[in-house]
């Protein structure tokens, strides 16, 4: 162990977990510091990075709440402990072990690890470490999601739908007026249709969008000037995520379902596109509602584990490679 240190994230990290967020296989706009800091007066970050003599070999995005309890980040809808591909397991445990056994010293007994969708990398060997710690699994949830190259077509009702939609002579077109849509289109329909508000601010995404003008596309149905229904993608490398997807009152006509369509048809052919949890409740329950739709376009579906785990229990990694 005497090779390995941990460090808590400062300023001066940036570039080194910038350039290291960006050679993930399981790649996320979420990890780059831009994005984890736009909501920092929210969260108390608790970032840490692990090094390997002077080599940067993991990261872990992490706050600590309000009570004291450490989260990895509760900002990011995924996260936990981040490797560069190819990382050897004996490396891996290694640094699971430094960091329990870090924080168990600082106070923290017990960690919450928010763990990355499984089709966003081919890489699961921390099934094998949490394991091992009697990790315990606190809730899944599903995600929907189309495998690359997979989209085709929908079921009947949803064809249906984008027929209409498509004798509506809608404009498709990329737009940045993040602000119109959040005000006319999806702050009313999350209201109305769920009693919820945007994760983020129309000032928020707009000011992440600059900082991120490739990876947050806004693209919009328009009957003349007029948005009648929007997608803002998340564009990772290996992902196209929908993070928000709205229509207007009058969706029903197939507004919506011709823009979903020629959006996924965009991004489906080269990039894994996902339609995100339809989990509530802290994973117990599932809007039917929700995932029926998403899986009227003929979707598969997957699960996001979440852990906890004791920070004593670093001791349980010693001596498991012979």
């Amino acid at each position: 162990m005497e090779d390995l240190r941990v460090e808590r994230y400062n300023e001066a990290s940036k570039t080194a977990w910038d350039d290291f967020v960006s050679r993930l296989e399981a790649h996320s706009i979420l990890f780059y510091r831009d994005f984890m800091e736009y909501h920092s007066n929210r969260f108390k970050d608790y970032s840490l990075l692990m090094f390997q003599k002077n080599k940067l070999v993991a990261v872990l995005p992490a706050n600590i709440d309000a009570d004291g309890n450490f989260h990895s980040h509760e900002g990011l809808s995924y996260g936990g402990f981040l490797f560069e591909p190819f990382t050897r397991l004996d490396v891996r445990m290694l640094v699971y072990n430094l960091v329990l056994r870090f924080l168990n010293k600082v106070g923290i007994e017990k960690i919450w690890i928010k763990s990355i969708p499984n089709f966003y990398t081919t890489d699961h060997v921390e099934q094998l470490i949490l394991h091992w710690l009697k990790a315990k699994r606190e809730c899944s949830h599903v995600y929907t999601y189309f495998p690359l190259g997979t989209y085709s077509s929908s079921n009947k009702g949803r064809k249906e739908g984008i027929k209409n939609g498509k004798q509506l002579h809608l404009d498709i077109r990329q737009s940045t007026d993040f602000k119109t849509f959040w005000d006319t289109v999806l702050i009313p329909n999350l209201d109305e249709r769920f009693g919820v508000k945007p994760v983020h601010t129309a000032d928020e995404i707009e000011r992440l969008s600059k900082k991120f003008p490739n990876q947050i596309q806004l693209f919009g149905a328009f009957q003349g000037e007029s948005i009648r229904a929007g997608i803002v993608v998340f564009v990772h490398k290996d992902v196209a995520h929908a993070q928000y997807v709205a229509g207007d009152k009058n969706r029903n006509d197939g507004s919506l379902d011709f823009l979903i369509d020629a959006v996924i048809r965009r991004f489906n052919s080269e990039q894994i596109f996902s339609f995100g949890t339809s989990s509530e409740n802290h994973g117990n329950t599932v809007n039917k509602g929700l995932l029926y739709w998403k899986e009227s376009f003929r979707t598969s579906n997957d699960i996001q584990e979440f852990y906890s785990i004791q920070t004593k229990n670093y001791l349980l990694l010693e001596n498991r490679l012979i």
